[in-house]
């Protein structure tokens, strides 16, 4: 929790005092909580196997409430605090990857095969030439505002892209962790 906290504490700093000497760390400390993303929610799927609605709701609000409030307080985007959307979507990947087949999330195989899977997707959607992503976040929209100059669709393909395979290799990485 120590880590989390300081982690915050330089995006902060480099936010709200547009530090741009530390942009490096601060991808750096947004990849590893994508990772961690990944990695805990696996890893409280995997063990408790609790894929009610509750834990969803749970979660989203943890990660969304206090985003909420600024949003409307200040008249801002939700795409401004970009931090949230991307763990919400990551979140919410996670989810997905163990609820689909989850009679096969405690199989050394088909389990690994679901992780791959959704890292073939994220290939598609990112990186194919095939026009995916556009199509599927459409809905975002093109308009310029607060915090997306280029459209929403493009702020959001930009900050998911840089992190796009963290969430999986957290995944990866609980699936494979030592119980012992």
């Amino acid at each position: 929790e120590e880590w989390k906290g300081w982690m915050q504490f330089v995006f902060l700093l480099y936010h709200y005092f547009h530090a741009g000497e530390v942009y490096n760390s601060v991808r750096v400390m947004i990849t590893c909580y994508v990772w961690m993303t990944g990695f805990g929610n696996f890893s409280f799927f995997f063990f408790r196997r609790d894929f009610g609605w509750l834990r969803v709701v749970q979660m989203l609000w943890r990660l969304n409430f206090t985003v909420v409030l600024l949003m409307l307080w200040h008249g801002n985007t939700y795409i401004l605090y970009y931090i949230c959307p991307l763990h919400t979507f990551y979140f919410l990947c996670t989810y997905m990857v163990m609820f689909i087949g989850r009679q096969w999330n405690h199989s050394r195989w088909p389990v690994r095969f679901k992780i791959f899977g959704f890292m073939l997707i994220i290939f598609l959607l990112w990186d194919s030439q095939l026009g995916l992503f556009d199509t599927v976040f459409s809905f975002l929209g093109r308009d310029k505002i607060i915090g997306a100059t280029s459209g929403t669709v493009w702020e959001w393909y930009f900050r998911t892209s840089l992190d796009k395979y963290s969430a999986a290799l957290g995944m990866i990485f609980a699936c494979n962790y030592p119980l012992t």
